[in-house]
């Protein structure tokens, strides 16, 4: 194991010492099952004696390569490796050439950690490092897969990405699980941008419905760089993912997009706050939630422009479609502006499905099961409109159960 990683790695144990896990008192885990989360245990990764035989089908078949990671620790058998573009490096944290990995797992960032994310440097060590050094054709998919054991029922996984000066690529974060036992994953993802640089990041979360997912996003971003990231929030009991987003360098923009869809009594949460600290920075952010049955959905989106970031433009919209009396949204826009001559706007609705629009369809002969899964099905397509790999359009779609988006 590189000394980089055990530094961080040692200094997370030590504070660990004194972690407190958060409470309903905290406004970010307001939703959050307590309870469920007190029971995960977490220690050293520890690979499974055998990965189930359903985990390759669970995956959506990218060209290009893949880095697979079980309960924390790469799976050179599921990887694509063999192959790298020119200017890409893949490898495993444990494994990370020291220059690598001293910048990148050193990074400080300004904000917060919470209890998770020090546990994720104490126990995530043999995740995954990409430096990407080039304008990258090939999509690179990063695989994390929980399978809970007897020792621990939960995996911890860090993965870092760093984008040279000029360089772009598509990275695609998949995270499932195994199984109907009790468990779950702690995913962390730090993202550095350098200046020009263009990343186009998506996250498939579809772990099972007994497990728990806790994800978190770090970005740091310098100028002109481009960070394009899309979530797609599916699977487990309770699912929480945070995005960070520094913009540090002037012009730099990122444009944060997702889609929710809650069946039964699924708590999906998504955490956004997006800092502006340069000049002239632009960021976007979009989410759409679709709640059945009895699940809830927590959207909670902040913009803090900092003094100094002058020009700052930014925009946000969260839009919730309600299916059932017993469904539930938390929708809570936040702004912080301490910079001058800034446009900043946002907005958050909530509905149900439009009973004009049923009745029109019906009264074209359209029955009623099909027009309201037409008219779900549009609602959601407008975060996926953009998708350019349709071997994830087609994921998406077969997992929310059609096939015509």
């Amino acid at each position: 194991m590189s000394q980089a990683v055990l530094a961080s790695r040692s200094v997370a144990l030590e504070q660990m010492a004194s972690l407190s896990l958060p409470t309903k008192r905290d406004e970010a885990w307001r939703y959050a099952p307590h309870k469920k989360l007190g029971q995960l245990t977490f220690g050293p990764a520890t690979a499974p004696d055998a990965v189930p035989g359903d985990i390759d089908s669970q995956i959506p078949h990218i060209k290009g390569p893949r880095i697979v990671i079980v309960n924390g620790v790469v799976d050179a058998s599921l990887s694509r490796l063999d192959k790298l573009p020119s200017g890409v490096q893949v490898v495993s944290l444990a494994d990370a050439p020291a220059d690598l990995a001293a910048g990148m797992l050193d990074r400080k960032y300004d904000g917060p950690e919470d209890a998770y994310s020090i546990i994720n440097r104490a126990h995530g060590a043999g995740g995954a490092l990409l430096h990407i050094g080039a304008r990258i054709d090939e999509t690179l998919h990063i695989v994390d897969v929980v399978v809970p054991g007897v020792a621990h029922n939960a995996s911890a996984t860090r993965v870092a990405i760093e984008m040279a000066a000029g360089s772009s690529a598509t990275v695609v974060e998949t995270r499932i699980g195994s199984g109907d036992t009790f468990g779950g994953s702690n995913v962390r993802t730090e993202i550095s941008l350098a200046p020009d640089a263009s990343l186009e990041h998506i996250i498939l979360q579809d772990l099972p419905s007994a497990q728990i997912h806790l994800g978190r996003v770090d970005v740091t971003q310098a100028e002109r760089s481009t960070l394009r990231s899309q979530l797609f929030n599916l699977g487990s009991d309770y699912s929480r993912v945070a995005y960070h987003v520094y913009l540090n360098g002037e012009a730099a923009h990122a444009d944060l997009s997702g889609l929710y869809f809650g069946f039964g009594t699924q708590t999906l949460d998504q955490q956004i706050t997006v800092v502006h600290s340069a000049k002239n920075c632009t960021s976007r952010q979009s989410y759409r939630g679709v709640l059945d049955d009895s699940s809830t959905g927590i959207w909670n989106g902040g913009v803090d422009v900092r003094p100094g970031a002058d020009g700052s433009d930014s925009e946000q919209s969260n839009a919730n479609l309600l299916l059932s009396k017993q469904a539930e949204i938390n929708t809570t826009p936040r702004l912080e502006i301490l910079a001058d001559e800034v446009s900043c706007q946002h907005g958050a609705t909530v509905g149900q499905l439009d009973e004009e629009a049923l009745y029109y369809m019906r009264s074209r002969g359209i029955p009623k099961d099909e027009a309201s899964r037409l008219l779900i099905n549009g609602f959601a397509d407008q975060v996926m409109e953009d998708l350019h790999i349709d071997t994830i359009r087609s994921w998406i779609t077969e997992r929310l159960g059609h096939d015509d988006a």
